[in-house]
């Protein structure tokens, strides 16, 4: 499996040479193997990348993320049916009822649930608001007709970040939301290219239905890793003034940080592997063995 996430800033280009990223940068040249890389995320309005490394990052389905000019993720460029079977998966996956939809977001509510009320825990914040989020986890329906999710997401953010607190997606963002919108877009990005390279189209969610969105399946199944980004947000940034750019490096590289899935550790991008495959099963085979939650209280991370 591909593990290397390349963070590129203000380079003059990216080129392929034999089946390598050739990045130039300030007279020097930086070669890395394409068979190592999972994601690249480049900064910088005036880097030009060729058509052909475009063409070759289909090929080895490496995700590439652009950043605008205040250095927040704007767009991903990922392999389109890099699957060999990719037909017969969108012919199945066009088959799924609405019940084994509601289902699986029956549980995907669940395990964001359980790690929201896992970090309140983490931070020994207020009893009564994670007793809260266990009473939202223990009377989700099918499909969580009654919203479940959202009103665990107020009380969750309101305990955590402060009453004040409210999430935004602007550019203008105050730090935490910076933070938050950041690393969320690089855990997005990373399951997108897990999804696509398993076959499934990422526009038919289970539960997200945007007409403008080509990621409702990947923004259904990413729930329950965003607080892996709220952990280190909570614990680096509440009193930063900016998304500095060390800062941006670290909420990329939370994809390398290990963290507990099923009974084996593995790094998150590992995890996220094993939760796709475990999602296809669960839906395919009517078998939720293989399908667990990652544990966020057992992150181990870098600081």
């Amino acid at each position: 499996m591909t593990w290397r996430i390349v963070h590129v800033k203000q380079s003059e280009k990216m080129r392929l040479k034999l089946d390598n990223l050739v990045i130039k940068k300030l007279g020097e040249e930086y070669t890395i193997p394409l068979s190592d890389i999972s994601m690249i995320v480049a900064e910088g309005g005036d880097t030009v990348v060729t058509l052909r490394l475009l063409s070759a990052l289909s090929k080895y389905n490496i995700a590439l993320i652009v950043c605008d000019n205040s250095h927040l993720p704007t767009g991903v460029y990922h392999s389109q049916n890099g699957h060999f079977r990719a037909y017969k998966k969108l012919q199945n996956q066009l088959t799924w009822s609405q019940e084994q939809k509601d289902k699986l977001w029956q549980i995907v509510t669940y395990f964001k649930i359980n790690n929201q009320q896992d970090v309140l825990a983490m931070f020994e914040k207020d009893l009564e608001a994670i007793q809260l989020l266990s009473d939202y986890k223990d009377n989700i329906e099918l499909g969580d007709k009654t919203n479940r999710e959202g009103h665990a997401a107020k009380v969750y953010f309101n305990e955590l970040f402060g009453k004040k607190f409210t999430r935004v997606t602007q550019q203008e963002a105050d730090v935490i939301n910076a933070g938050l919108n950041y690393g969320y877009a690089i855990m997005r990005a990373q399951l997108a290219r897990i999804v696509s390279g398993y076959g499934l189209n990422p526009l038919l969610g289970i539960f997200h239905k945007n007409e403008y969105n080509q990621f409702n399946l990947v923004d259904d199944l990413m729930e329950p890793f965003r607080q892996i980004v709220d952990i280190w947000v909570y614990e680096h940034l509440r009193d930063q003034e900016y998304l500095k750019y060390e800062y941006r490096l670290h909420l990329t590289n939370l994809l390398n940080a290990k963290i507990k899935y099923g009974k084996e550790t593995c790094t998150v991008s590992g995890a996220m592997d094993k939760y796709v495959k475990g999602f296809i099963k669960c839906i395919d085979d009517q078998d939720t063995s293989k399908f667990f939650c990652p544990i966020v209280s057992s992150l181990e991370m870098e600081l």
